[in-house]
């Protein structure tokens, strides 16, 4: 059976009141994260005065809720941000829609969210959601009274007009903080919806 991702980005608080609209359309459960989005101009980050928190909501619907459960969220009441639908079947992200979005995912250390976000823009990036997270212990990691000891990482997500993820990949991939052996990795998927909230 083939399944679809949801992932709606929106206000801090409100991801809960979207999982509850999202089961009474078919969902079984889904997964909320804190984030920020990030300013909308470099002058505006620089200064601290655009970034915001944000919650994501991550929910996996079969194939025959998909549409329901979709529909239901981007119509939700009092929410703003963004929603979207992403085939979990290879197939699917292969001939995705000659137009439409894509979802790029960079993953790197902990601190160089900002950075990165600053020459995805110069690349046409508009904005982002920066989630925060750790990496998973491999066998040579330390550890510390009986804890492991991980280093913490970043999750960049930018949607993009298609067209445009190669040069914000090839652009972020030149940085210094992406040089480094297993710094990090960066990938896109193609999104088979994406619908504004609130809107």
């Amino acid at each position: 059976m083939n399944s679809t991702l949801l992932l709606a980005i929106t206000e801090s608080g409100k991801a809960d009141m979207l999982m509850n609209i999202a089961k009474k359309a078919g969902s079984t459960g889904g997964t909320v994260l804190n984030a920020r989005g990030t300013a909308s101009s470099s002058l505006l980050c620089a200064l601290g005065l655009g970034d915001s928190h944000k919650e994501l909501l991550l929910t996996l619907v079969s194939d025959e809720t998909k549409d329901q459960v979709y529909a239901a969220l981007s119509h939700a009441p009092h929410a703003k941000g963004l929603v979207s639908a992403i085939s979990t079947s290879l197939s699917d992200q292969t001939k995705g829609p000659a137009e439409g979005w894509d979802l790029v995912h960079i993953i790197c250390p902990s601190g160089y969210g900002d950075e990165i976000m600053a020459a995805a823009r110069k690349a046409g990036a508009g904005g982002g959601t920066i989630v925060e997270g750790r990496g998973t212990a491999k066998e040579d990691d330390i550890a510390f009274f009986g804890s492991t000891l991980v280093a913490e990482k970043e999750l960049i997500l930018i949607f993009l007009k298609k067209g445009f993820a190669d040069g914000v990949l090839s652009a972020v991939s030149k940085l210094p903080c992406m040089q480094q052996k297993g710094s990090g990795i960066a990938f896109t998927l193609s999104v088979q919806a994406l619908t504004s909230l609130g809107a």
